[in-house]
């Protein structure tokens, strides 16, 4: 899965565009929003993110294992035609899972808390269930067997993902060409409406042609108004209790029943389904008629620190989940409870119960320690390369190790303060400027190790910026000529530089490293 987790730096991008709908609206006249159910919206969106980190890094494992070693069919991620394929399988697959989360019943209680809420806007797109992913990933694994590249799997999931973001919005209405062959937002709000004519419909994920092949599909209709939520009210906005509702009523349900075969029978029949000796009767493939909406009312102070509350816990969430792949079991279990403790007290506050406001004695100060934590967290990175130098070790080593030359051979070098023109020594120090992508950086450099025609390693201190850089040269013999291997090694002091060199600079640095190299083979076998 890799060093970091990228899904975190969607957070900000998500809630830009939730502020950008929110404002569009407004100025239109139309109030969509409420404030209770998109802090609850938000709540839930963090949860699922929160379990995929912990997760998708196990699930994604087997679906790497299953192509390693039981692939029926060879496909080249480099072939158009792989991409074509599996972007169709991958929504086919997508179309299974999604209609069978609506038809079982055990599957349906880790699918509901997306359609829970009784508004329609960007929000609802974060709205899901902490447990999809549970289930989910498994129906992709036959993908596997035919032979995706897991990054080809891995890149058209995450599209898919995205794409399905700008389908839960009311500003779109219907869109000539692509209406009942791709998904759309008036295709999308058909799916989420409660309407009997609506219900459990529209199934796909960016096509909706297996809708029409399947019998699923129903477009928008202008007499008949889209209204939302569930059957069964959910009448909480707590986000934990949203998560637990169906498989909770599923438990009593099965306690209740007399007959033993119905008890496991009902975790496995079509959504809806009970024994007549069960209390929650609902179906959901009913449909119901609209209803008032849960809407707790509290305090402009209550709300002015919930709001407070969240975008701390945004900020801490988008470092937590981008760093989860690499953060220890303890720090992974302290980013979980104070996520979803926050989260959890944010939506009980709204709904006027203080019970449990003496937690945010210990959780607010334990997440201004983490986020700090997650701050300071250093990006390492370390480049190696070599090429074949047509000199003797001594000869290649020696003209690296002349630090005056290096704005002759290295792209990035500007200027070196050093009065030597020889190979520098240990201990020996010197000053150079760089250009970076971020601008002009000053270096300070200490000489740490020099073994002629063998070692030379040297160590800087970036002035402008506090990174810090460890460079390292070594040769060996080859008949009469050399190979000269370059190790460079930098650390970047805090999370806004690391996301910014995991997405960009580090791919800049390989470059100018390998072209840096090239440079000085031309100029040593010159010298």
């Amino acid at each position: 899965m890799g060093e970091y987790n990228i899904n975190g730096l969607a957070i900000p991008m998500f809630l830009l565009f939730m502020v950008i709908e929110y404002v569009f609206l407004r100025l239109t006249g139309r109030n969509l929003h409420r404030y209770n159910d998109n802090v609850t919206s938000l709540s839930m969106g963090l949860c699922l993110l929160v379990s995929d980190a912990l997760l998708k890094a196990y699930t994604f494992a087997v679906f790497i294992y299953i192509w390693e070693n039981h692939r029926l069919m060879e496909f080249g991620s480099g072939d158009p035609i792989t991409w074509i394929v599996f972007f169709i399988g991958i929504d086919f697959c997508y179309y299974w899972f999604h209609r069978l989360a609506h038809e079982i019943n055990f599957l349906w209680g880790a699918h509901v808390g997306h359609h829970q809420s009784e508004e329609y806007n960007l929000t609802t797109a974060l709205r899901q269930s902490a447990f999809q992913y549970a289930f989910s990933w498994l129906f992709y694994l036959p993908l596997a067997l035919l032979g995706c590249p897991p990054e080809v799997f891995l890149l058209q999931f995450v599209v898919l993902k995205l794409y399905q973001f700008w389908l839960h919005t009311q500003i779109v209405g219907k869109i000539p060409l692509l209406e009942g062959l791709f998904s759309t937002p008036s295709s999308h709000r058909v799916h989420h409406a409660k309407n009997p004519i609506y219900i459990d419909r529209n199934y796909g994920g960016t096509l909706v042609i297996w809708d029409r092949i399947f019998g699923t599909w129903q477009p928008e209709l202008a007499s008949e108004q889209c209204h939302y939520g569930t059957t069964r009210a959910l009448d909480t906005l707590d986000p934990i209790k949203a998560n637990l509702q169906h498989w909770n009523m599923l438990a009593k349900d099965s306690l209740a029943t007399a007959n033993w075969q119905d008890k496991v029978k009902l975790w496995f029949k079509p959504t809806g389904w009970r024994p007549k000796d069960c209390q929650y009767s609902e179906l959901q493939k009913s449909g119901c008629a609209n209803r008032e909406k849960f809407d707790p009312q509290t305090s402009i102070k209550v709300k002015a620190y919930v709001t407070l509350s969240m975008l701390a816990i945004f900020v801490l969430s988008t470092m937590f989940l981008f760093l989860s792949p690499s953060l220890s079991s303890l720090y992974l279990a302290t980013g979980v409870v104070v996520i979803v403790g926050g989260v959890f007290i944010a939506n009980q506050l709204l709904e006027n119960n203080f019970r449990n406001w003496f937690v945010e004695l210990i959780r607010v100060p334990l997440m201004v320690w983490f986020i700090g934590v997650l701050w300071l967290t250093p990006s390492s990175t370390t480049i190696v390369d070599s090429i074949l130098v047509e000199k003797t070790t001594v000869e290649a080593l020696n003209y690296a190790s002349s630090v005056q030359r290096w704005p002759e051979w290295h792209p990035q070098s500007s200027k070196v303060y050093v009065l030597s023109k020889e190979p520098l020594m240990k201990g020996e120090r010197f000053e150079e400027d760089i250009v970076t992508p971020i601008g002009k950086n000053h270096l300070l450099w200490t000489v740490q190790e020099s073994l002629k025609g063998d070692v030379w390693i040297a160590h800087a201190s970036n002035q402008n910026n506090g990174a810090s850089i460890q460079l390292e040269y070594r040769v060996k013999g080859q008949g009469e000529n050399a190979i000269f291997e370059r190790t460079l090694h930098y650390q970047l002091p805090h999370f806004a530089f690391l996301v910014f060199n995991s997405l960009y600079y580090k791919k800049q640095v390989e470059a100018k490293s390998e072209d840096a190299m090239l440079r000085l083979k031309r100029a040593i076998e010159a010298s």
